[in-house]
Order: structure tokens, then C-alpha cells, then sequence
């Protein structure tokens, strides 16, 4: 392969084209110290319904008792939308949202890209020469800075006599791009530091790769003057509360911006909403029941005649007994049903995701979905001697969620391409019941050759595997959660497949993540 086909440029511009059919996929990470988070993506239909169907599961030690709908989030939001209208065009403040995560989603891709081609360029190194690096990698901040000068001249620009929210609008959209692209000349930095160390013994390949940090470090610069000429919130390395308030600042923005695309979530627990059903249909059997055996016993009290005292003793007895019996009965039913009809409908909770009012009036369903969260404890071979028969105890949290997204000409029109799933997942009440993260160790001193004791982390590892499928394409992936007692440490990652039944999807589908 040619160093040209390896670093050729793929930069296109988005149109009003009809939308492709973009492939679903799935991933798996730590949000935070406390929550997993697994998420994936389906393309929204142009004719008829998608069904897909997720499947995720956990193991977690079996002493550690779990609320697993508590512990869950979700959200559901719409994804990719187009860069439309521009400098003097009537704009609305979503409109403007929607063409400020347009311009970031562009700014993603191109990071990722120029991440991308840092990796490459470890394998090429042999056969590349320093100006093809250095070409190759300044296409992309290149398209980056154009990017972001395009956005700002189309929808930051403020024009005489607009209202004044759009104007405020405007300040928020270049405030957000800045806090954005920022993030995106800080990750490649990061890819040019890993390139310059992989590349050590190729003093040409390294003094291209310095030629690209100058370069990254002088826009960086332009960036910040333009801050803080804004006036926008500063990163002053000296000052914790100014780092904190930044923070802050760029995560409220973020939310600001996405709110946008979330669509509005409709749950509710089935169990909960037949509950009064369920519990009347359980009353009526339990009242027959006690009602059939109060008969039977006043005809036994009847036909005792004279035996007066014995009598009412063992009516009374079978009387406590029989209502005692019919609460029990009653509660035995209830629940009885509760899960007939839970394996009926194979769903513990149901969905629904409306589009937002402001976005269609109609705010028409486009998501349905069914979800269940088992819990069960299983028995497996001890990992250690599989063979001698021993076993262990886990349980088992397994998440289903079978969907179908609807077809939507408006949504399609505006730009979106997909509807893309959010869950995390809060792991902390089963901190309390890990070990210490720190546990002392000994060791010997090979100098001294004395004993000493040095403090090793104490981590635990819980597997968790998730699946897939839409549209005759199935993604799986397999990984271990790496936790310690003061929260989640990271994702190791095992395995990730991929099966189509269509030979077409194989050949034309970019691999998920």
C-alpha cells in the first residue's frame, strides 16, 4: 500500500443528500467513579419500522443485594444533524443548537482522524518520509480551523435588529465550539506526544512531528486570545477555582446544547399499572376460597349440636386458620400473576420516546421499547480447578430491551441519521462490600534481605458482555469492569465481533466504537 492511499484525506461535505443506512453499534465504558455506562446506536428508518433487540449482561457477587431498576439511568436522543441555513438566513434558537452540535460532531471527527492517522503512522514509519507526515497531519487541523471559522461566520455572527435571545443564542454557540475545539487541539496533542515517543530513533519523523506540535501549539494561542477578547471563563493553571469553574462552565453548556435532541421518555413499571387489577383478580379468588370454607365450618357447627364448648373452640382455630390462609392466598396470587404477565409480555417496563413539541407539534412517538432487569444466582466451575468440581456462587443482572424505531419524514429532512440509547449503570451499593483498595503485602528486601511490607492495590473484576442486533447485523462485545472499594478504575476490553446476514452491510459498514 502506497503512503498516499494510506494518508489520503476522506474530508466531504455534508448535503441534504437522502440518508444511508448507517450500521448500529455498541460501547461499553466507565461514565464516572460510580457508573458504567453502555450505549449504542440505530439508524432511523425512511419507509417501514426497525426493530432491534439489546441484551446486557453482569455478574456481581452474590452477597450483594441489588435494586436494579433504582440503580439505572437512560436517556434517548437524536443524532446527526446537518449544518443548514447561514449568515443573514432566519434562524430559530433550536435551529442554532442544532447547527452548534453539527459544527462539534465535524470537530469530533476530525480528532479522531488525526488520532487515526498518528496510529498509522507508527506502522508506515519505515517507508514514510517526514514532509508526508506532516502533510498528512495538517489536513486535519487544517479542516478543523475551517471548520470552526465556517460556524462562526454562519450561525456566531450577530446581525442588527435579530431578537435578543438569538443574540445570547449566538454568544453560547461560539462559547461552546471554543470549549470544543479546545478539547480537540488538547487530544491531539496527546496522539502527536504518544507518535513522538513511538517514533524515537527516526530524528526526521520526530522534528515533523515538532513541526506539528509548533503548529498546534500557535492555534492554541489564536484560541485563547479570542477567549479572552469574549471574555470567556479562563484556564489559569495557578488558580484550582478558575480550573473548577471552567469545568463547570463547559458541562453546562454541553447539557445546554444536547438538550436539543433528547427525546421525551414515557415509562412506566407493567407491574405497577396492573397492580390494582392483579390485586382485585387475587382478592376474588382468595374470598371464594374463604368464603367456600366458612360454609363448611357453619355446617359443622350445626351438626355438633350440644358439643357446645369444644365446638366453638375448633371453629374459631379453623376460622383463624381459613383467613389467615386467604391473605396468604391472597399475596401468593398476586404475585403469581404479576409474573404470568411479565413472561407474556416480556417486559418489566415499557417506553415510549416522543419528539419534543418545540421540534414536531405533533410530538409523535419515534421509539417503543420493552425492557426487563433479571436478577439471578448462578453456580460456576471455580476458575481455578474447574475440573475438582467445585463451584461458585454469582449473580447475574441481565438487562433486555427490545425496541422499534418509527419512520419520521420531518426528522429524516432536518438532518437526523440515527437514535442513539444511553444507559449508566450506578455500581456504588457495592462498594460497602469490597475489601480495603490497599491491602499490605510482604516482600523481600533484596539488599537487606529483610521482610517489608508494601501496600498493593486490591481490585475486583466483573465481567460484562452486550449485544446487538438490527436489521439483520448482530455487535457483541465482551469486557471486564476493573473496580477497587473507592470506585471504578476502567474497562478492559476482550473481545468485539461483528455478524451480518447481509454480504452488502460487510463490505460497505465501518466497524462500531
Amino acid at each position: 500500500m502506497a503512503i498516499a492511499d494510506i494518508f489520503q484525506p476522506r474530508v466531504t461535505e455534508e448535503t441534504n443528500a437522502p440518508a444511508q443506512r448507517l450500521p448500529g453499534g455498541v460501547r461499553l465504558g466507565v461514565h464516572d467513579a460510580s457508573r458504567v455506562e453502555w450505549s449504542f446506536s440505530v439508524p432511523l428508518p425512511e419507509d417501514a419500522p426497525l426493530k432491534y433487540k439489546l441484551c446486557v449482561r453482569m455478574q456481581i457477587p452474590s452477597i450483594v443485594r441489588q435494586e436494579p431498576w433504582e440503580q439505572l439511568q437512560s436517556f434517548t436522543r437524536l443524532d446527526g444533524p446537518l449544518l443548514t441555513g447561514g449568515r443573514g438566513a432566519p434562524l430559530t434558537v433550536d435551529a442554532l443548537r442544532r447547527g452548534a452540535l453539527a459544527l462539534v460532531a465535524k470537530l469530533s471527527r476530525a480528532s479522531d482522524a488525526f488520532a487515526r492517522y498518528c496510529r498509522l503512522a507508527v506502522n508506515a514509519r519505515e517507508v514514510m518520509t517526514a514532509g508526508e507526515l506532516e502533510e498528512a497531519l495538517l489536513v486535519w487541523l487544517d479542516a478543523a480551523e475551517r471548520t470552526l471559522e465556517d460556524g462562526r461566520a454562519r450561525f456566531a455572527t450577530k446581525i442588527e435588529g435579530e431578537a435578543t435571545e438569538i443574540s445570547r443564542e449566538r454568544e453560547l454557540l461560539d462559547e461552546y465550539t471554543s470549549v470544543r475545539f479546545l478539547e480537540m487541539l488538547a487530544a491531539s496533542e496527546r496522539a502527536l506526544g504518544r507518535l513522538a515517543t513511538a517514533l524515537d530513533g527516526s530524528p526526521a519523523l520526530v522534528t515533523a512531528v515538532s513541526n506539528i506540535e509548533s503548529r498546534v501549539a500557535d492555534t492554541l494561542g489564536c484560541e485563547l486570545l479570542h477567549r479572552n477578547q469574549a471574555g470567556y471563563i479562563k484556564t489559569d493553571p495557578s488558580s484550582p477555582e478558575a480550573l473548577e469553574r471552567y469545568l463547570e462552565r463547559s458541562s453546562r453548556l454541553k447539557k445546554h446544547f444536547q438538550e436539543v435532541l433528547f427525546l421525551e421518555a414515557e415509562t412506566f413499571q407493567v407491574a405497577e399499572r396492573i397492580h390494582h387489577y392483579v390485586a382485585a383478580l387475587a382478592a376474588v379468588v382468595a374470598s371464594t376460597w374463604a368464603f367456600a370454607w366458612q360454609i363448611a365450618l357453619t355446617n359443622r357447627g350445626v351438626s355438633m349440636g350440644s358439643q357446645v364448648s369444644s365446638g366453638i373452640v375448633v371453629l374459631a382455630v379453623l376460622g383463624g386458620i381459613v383467613y389467615a390462609g386467604k391473605d396468604r392466598l391472597k399475596e401468593v396470587g398476586r404475585i403469581w400473576v404479576s409474573r404470568k404477565v411479565h413472561r407474556v409480555l416480556g417486559a418489566q417496563r415499557v417506553a415510549r420516546y416522543r419528539a419534543p413539541a418545540k421540534r414536531l407539534p405533533g410530538r409523535d412517538v419515534i421509539v417503543d421499547a420493552r425492557e426487563s432487569f433479571d436478577q439471578n444466582v448462578e453456580q460456576l466451575p471455580d476458575t481455578l480447578n474447574p475440573e475438582s468440581g467445585a463451584t461458585m456462587s454469582v449473580k447475574v443482572l441481565e438487562y433486555k430491551h427490545r425496541g422499534t424505531v418509527r419512520p419520521q419524514a420531518t426528522l429524516t429532512a432536518s438532518g437526523v441519521r440515527r437514535v442513539k440509547h444511553v444507559f449508566r449503570y450506578d455500581m456504588s451499593p457495592l462498594f460497602a462490600h469490597l475489601d480495603d483498595a490497599k491491602k499490605s503485602i510482604p516482600v523481600l528486601d533484596e539488599d537487606s534481605h529483610r521482610v517489608r511490607f508494601i501496600d498493593a492495590p486490591r481490585c475486583y473484576r466483573i465481567p460484562i458482555s452486550m449485544t446487538l442486533e438490527e436489521g439483520g447485523a448482530s455487535w457483541s462485545e465482551t469486557a471486564t469492569l476493573v473496580l477497587h472499594k473507592s470506585g471504578l478504575a476502567r474497562i478492559e476490553r476482550a473481545a468485539r465481533t461483528r455478524e451480518d446476514s447481509d454480504p452488502a452491510l460487510m463490505d460497505t459498514a465501518p466497524e462500531p466504537g
